[in-house]
């Protein structure tokens, strides 16, 4: 692991890269095969290989070129075990909104509100809480996209993903789900209108209240962490 970690930082490895079998990469490092085997088992349990079977060039581990799935369950666990609190976690996503809200007003191409517009038309024809919060998630990631910042849009990813079960559970548990629908897909709206317009202070102003208002209405803030 420490030797695959030492080349990601050289970048003589890189994403999408293939890694080479396992018995020229153990003789290479001077270890046995079945260390480089209980490494790779690793470095694909935490998201950074993706393992092949086969035979071939296209045969082989590989470093992953999407890394949200194992940052999203690396976040998870830790959100579990270390217990942090709701409100830690709301303040954390609330700096995270607001900061990429302000810098897509900034920066966001026409592409990126037509993106964001689409996004919102879609959410207007899901009446299912689940397919409706892969909509949501993919909103707010586009808008950290937006940003220009290709960091938040994967910690934006990776958080949403960590939270995706915990987040549907609480939406079903509504009386109205699909009133809340209809009030997060028109905050939506307003949200890109103030983006579209360049206006920060506003786009801030109304990603940070539709958050709020949401965690609120699905009670959220009463809820302990769930697998």
């Amino acid at each position: 692991m420490a030797e695959i970690e030492a080349r990601l930082n050289a970048g003589t490895l890189k994403a999408g890269d293939r890694l080479p079998p396992e018995r020229q990469f153990a003789e290479a490092l001077g270890v046995s095969r079945g260390a480089v085997r209980e490494a790779l088992r690793i470095l694909e349990a935490i998201g950074v290989v993706e393992a092949g079977t086969g035979s071939g060039p296209t045969s082989g581990s590989m470093i992953v070129k999407d890394s949200v799935a194992g940052m999203a369950m690396v976040m998870r666990l830790h959100l579990q075990l270390a217990s942090f609190t709701l409100e830690d976690l709301i303040e954390v996503r609330l700096q995270m909104e607001g900061l990429a809200a302000r810098k897509a007003a900034q920066s966001a191409t026409d592409e990126d509100i037509a993106d964001l517009r689409e996004l919102v038309e879609q959410m207007r024809g899901v009446h299912t809480t689940a397919s409706f919060n892969d909509l949501d998630t993919a909103f707010h990631v586009r808008i950290a996209r937006a940003s220009g910042n290709g960091l938040a849009a994967v910690l934006m990813a990776a958080l949403r993903e960590a939270l995706r079960q915990a987040m549907v559970s609480a939406f079903e548990t509504l009386e109205d789900p699909e009133r809340t629908m209809k009030q997060v897909t028109d905050e939506h709206e307003a949200i890109v209108d103030a983006i579209a317009s360049r206006d920060g202070d506003l786009a801030v102003e109304r990603v940070t209240k539709h958050i709020r208002d949401f965690y609120r209405a699905v009670g959220f803030t009463e809820m302990k962490w769930a697998g």
